[in-house]
């Protein structure tokens, strides 16, 4: 049976799901197919960040994932049984994100949650179907599969979308590299109900070991704990290993008393830093995992896919409909391949610090971390500036096609729309949530630009506000934000012209080269 859509996307994981959702949300038809029979049934991504839930909040499941997970209130850093520091972590980013904490949600849940809500508005995964190749020409994708008979089916697309893993097979058959490293240690993952008089609240335990750390992470419900850590070298890494035979292990390093009750996962695995060349070729393009992996410093790789899939759903719903030129596309890439590279480096100098990968970062670690987060803990500037890092709303597009350099204040062209709060309690993304370009007008005077935009394709939704916070746009009145429709700043400037000529170099021209 031959199918017809504007989408294909292949991988029905986080981001996969997410640019499902986020197609709907467009109103973009779109087929989503999986390998597997159903979503995971493990825990593993656990963290879900601030911009995360900003995300979920448009798609009116934030709440939802909220009373499904557990948000942790602070840091505990232990050395040789001894506590050394403790940061608390409650509203670490009190006033800038309507969620000022990371949220611990176990991956099997939060893909429940994006499957429920496309099981919701009528659109499902084809489970147990199986990409075997596609071709692509100037004006479609044909994607062939096999469905959960065996059957080949064909699906003829507007576009592609490779959601399917590190080992893609999509980005394989695009030709595009996957460069980067292994680090040489074995890590272990488990998920725990354990007995303690010192690990025993909704609180992150780091304990530094030599040539390594153990985490314990808390998650929803009693006494329930994700432990993360290097594997001891005398474990074999090829042995089929289980929980119980690095239990001890774990008693000795972490020198407090514990008592394991019960193993509900336990995996092993090694970590790699790796990042495509490029996301795109012709109408494929490839997000999440199949283009960039991290290490697990930060809880950000799948946070990382979801944010890719919400870049880039505006973006082809907006093409497909005939609003902008293909340029708006290209930036795509051009956008996400410079965050993916400027996380590698993040998370991988996190992760050496954190596991002491050489001699230099492990008597760093065991000799200065501990003064180092002490410091971090009594200053209230390093934290606010650690959690837009952290949390993924600092991410800033500035040297984008889409943005002109700008600013008002403190606030700067590129960076995501920042959070505020007005004088009746309303949030300014209670206003921000269609997923259309924005034009928002901050002063006393009135704001005429209907007549300017008339005659753009583009849709376009103007909002008026007299209510300026001060701490953001100092004295500033009576000027303009451009907000593209992920509500990351376009523009942000006294001059409406400027809107208006970032909307006329987008916009689709059929008689532009670009077209």
């Amino acid at each position: 049976m031959n199918s017809k859509t504007q989408v294909v996307i292949i991988g029905a994981g986080p981001t996969g799901l997410s640019m499902a959702v986020q197609l709907l949300r467009n109103n973009i038809d779109f087929i989503i197919i999986e390998k597997n029979e159903k979503t995971t049934p493990f825990s593993k991504a656990l963290v879900v960040q601030a911009r995360t839930l900003e995300i979920f909040k448009e798609l009116g499941i934030a709440e939802k994932a909220i009373s499904e997970g557990q948000d942790t209130t602070a840091m505990n850093l232990f050395y040789k049984g001894k506590q050394k520091a403790s940061i608390n972590l409650s509203g670490l980013g009190e006033g800038l994100s309507p969620f000022p904490f990371a949220l611990a949600l176990e991956q099997n849940k939060t893909e429940k949650l994006l499957v429920d809500h496309l099981s919701a508005n009528k659109k499902e995964v084809r489970w147990k179907s199986e990409c075997s190749r596609f071709s692509q020409n100037e004006n479609n994708v044909t994607v062939f599969y096999k469905d959960s008979s065996g059957k080949e089916e064909k699906i003829e697309a507007e576009y592609l979308v490779g959601c399917d893993g590190a080992s893609s097979m999509i980005r394989h058959e695009m030709g595009l590299s996957f460069e980067g490293d292994t680090v040489p240690k074995i890590f272990y993952v488990a998920d725990v109900k354990l007995n303690s008089t010192v690990i025993n609240k909704n609180e992150l335990f780091m304990f530094m070991i030599k040539k390594g750390f153990i985490l314990f992470f808390p998650m929803e419900g009693k006494e329930h704990y994700r432990i993360v850590g290097v594997l001891p070298d005398a474990e074999n890494a090829d042995e089929q290993l289980k929980f119980t035979d690095i239990e001890n292990s774990i008693k000795q390093q972490v020198m407090v008393p514990l008592d394991f009750q019960e193993a509900l996962w336990f995996s092993t695995y090694k970590v790699h830093s790796r990042k495509a060349n490029y996301f795109e070729k012709g109408r494929c393009y490839i997000a999440g995992d199949a283009a960039h992996i991290h290490t697990p410093a930060g809880g950000q790789g799948m946070n990382t896919g979801i944010q890719d899939a919400y870049n880039l759903a505006w973006k082809i719903a907006c093409r497909i409909r005939g609003e902008v030129n293909s340029d708006v596309l290209k930036t795509y890439s051009a956008e996400r391949t410079e965050n993916a590279k400027h996380l590698l480096q993040t998370t991988d100098r996190m992760f050496d610090v954190m596991s002491g990968t050489n001699a230099f970062w492990d008597f760093i670690r065991l000799n200065f971390l501990t003064k180092i987060i002490g410091w971090v803990a009594k200053s209230e500037m390093v934290k606010k500036q650690i959690f837009p890092l952290i949390s993924q709303t600092g991410i800033s597009y500035k040297n984008s096609y889409l943005t002109i350099d700008s600013s008002i204040g403190k606030v700067k062209a590129g960076v995501r729309m920042p959070y505020f709060v007005f004088a009746d309690g309303k949030q300014i993304f209670d206003y921000l949530n269609e997923p259309t370009f924005k034009i928002l007008f901050l002063g006393d005077d009135e704001c005429n630009s209907n007549q300017l935009f008339k005659n753009l394709k583009i849709k376009i939704t103007l909002h008026s506000f007299k209510e300026i916070p001060k701490s953001l746009f100092g004295t500033e009145k009576n000027f303009y934000i451009l907000l593209r429709p992920d509500n990351h700043i376009s523009y942000i400037g006294k001059d409406l012209t400027k809107c208006e000529e970032m909307l006329n170099k987008i916009s689709y021209n059929e008689n532009s080269t670009n077209a």
